[in-house]
């Protein structure tokens, strides 16, 4: 089988290709705020790195969040146009589950991942190794509810101290978005055009004041 799998939840751009041998071919940049630019180039460079064509893919992973509004979006519409075009499958990815695949760690009590401001995306370890619905807090809420237990996640650094809590840092990759899709044979959506993005939180519009001293 052979995957293109995608992440641009975070600042993170990633593209991966798996083929019958597992992982082929990775390209992982940060690059905050450039996905729109830089997404469709990766992956043209890496198929071609490969010796592969659009149309010798078996399908595409992708992760569908929760993660950055912008990248979520610029990923969902670069991979619908891909999978319109060439009648491809797609496989949605859950973000933050993903974020663990390949770890070499002991399982966490919590998953999260910062959002902005002061605000983070979590799961929680539930019983028999599932994971909880997914839930948008602010920091200070959060180590409420994680005192004294294990928090894998991505860009939490920025809170530091991590005061009651013990802190894990992993980072996305298209790799843990791809083994992720293969390794729990995960189903392409049915119906393509249903796919959207998971927020899991509205987004808030942020107004700026702009001042034309040359006006009259």
């Amino acid at each position: 089988m052979s995957l293109l799998a995608i992440e641009t939840a975070h600042d993170l751009c990633g593209v991966a290709l798996f083929g019958n041998s597992g992982l082929e071919a990775l390209d992982d940049q940060v690059s905050p705020r450039r996905h729109n630019e830089i997404l469709a180039l990766m992956v043209q460079r890496l198929l071609a790195k490969a010796d592969y064509k659009v149309s010798d893919l078996d399908g595409i992973a992708l992760s569908i969040g929760p993660g950055s509004y912008t990248g979520l979006r610029v990923g969902m519409s670069y991979i619908k146009g891909l999978a319109f075009a060439y009648d491809l499958p797609v496989i949605p990815v859950p973000t933050l589950p993903a974020l663990l695949e390949g770890e070499q760690i002991e399982q966490p009590d919590w998953i999260a991942t910062w959002s902005h401001g002061q605000n983070v995306y979590t799961m929680q370890i539930g019983e028999n190794g599932h994971w909880s619905a997914v839930r948008y807090m602010g920091w200070d809420e959060f180590i409420q509810h994680a005192a004294g237990q294990t928090v894998a996640g991505y860009h939490l650094d920025r809170f530091q101290p991590h005061l009651d809590i013990s802190v894990v840092e992993i980072c996305p990759s298209a790799a843990k978005v791809g083994k992720f899709a293969l390794a729990r044979r995960l189903a392409p959506v049915p119906d393509l055009a249903t796919l959207v993005c998971a927020y899991h939180h509205e987004f808030e519009a942020r107004l700026s004041c702009y001042v034309n001293s040359g006006s009259k």
